[in-house]
């Protein structure tokens, strides 16, 4: 299986470094051309299946790079949104980060009101990785999501632990491309927009 991951387009929130979690932000016009050198990209290469957070900087993005692709069906899906940031969304992560440091907690537990943590999200978006590594073993599976769930992906496929989610953070529409054979992976691309220069 070919795994290719990609991260949403920029956002109005990302240049103002605000917390979106489960808001529903747009593209800004650079995340849309973003978009549309990620697509030219990946034109070449096969896509079988896609699947997206339900969120629309994700899909827009999904639906951009489907573009030079017929017929793939995108599976619409909750478990790859970003980490809900509970009463943190909207706010910058500044703000976000000084509340953070009064907590005990490492950050993977930490549980922002009216939120959800990040070890949660590491839970069910792995699992779903699994999934799609048992439905899709000979198949070439696009992903489109948000920095924190990827970055947990990436981690787990390295076999690294969750507190080091941190060093494969990806920045807008950066792609991944990995080989899965059975326990045998192969990171052909990490996190490279080379397209956006």
């Amino acid at each position: 299986m070919k795994l290719i991951i990609v991260r949403h387009g920029e956002t109005f929130e990302n240049t103002k470094g605000i917390s979106q979690g489960h808001m529903n932000s747009q593209l800004t016009l650079k995340g849309i051309e973003q978009a549309k050198n990620v697509a030219k990209r990946l034109k070449g290469i096969k896509i079988d299946i896609a699947y997206s957070s339900d969120l629309d900087r994700s899909l827009n993005t999904c639906k951009e790079i489907l573009k030079y692709h017929d017929n793939i069906k995108i599976i619409k899906t909750q478990i790859l949104r970003e980490q809900s940031k509970g009463i943190f969304e909207g706010r910058t992560h500044k703000e976000r980060n000084e509340l953070f440091k009064n907590d005990k907690k490492p950050f993977h537990l930490w549980h922002p009101e009216n939120g959800e943590r990040l070890i949660d999200v590491w839970n069910n978006v792995n699992h779903l990785i699994e999934k799609i590594k048992q439905n899709y073993n000979d198949k070439n599976v696009l992903i489109v999501s948000h920095g924190g769930p990827i970055a947990c992906i990436l981690t787990h496929l390295h076999k690294k632990k969750i507190e080091e989610f941190g060093k494969y953070l990806p920045e807008n529409t950066a792609i991944s491309v990995i080989n899965i054979n059975n326990d045998n992976i192969n990171f052909k691309i990490i996190n490279c927009n080379k397209h956006l220069d």
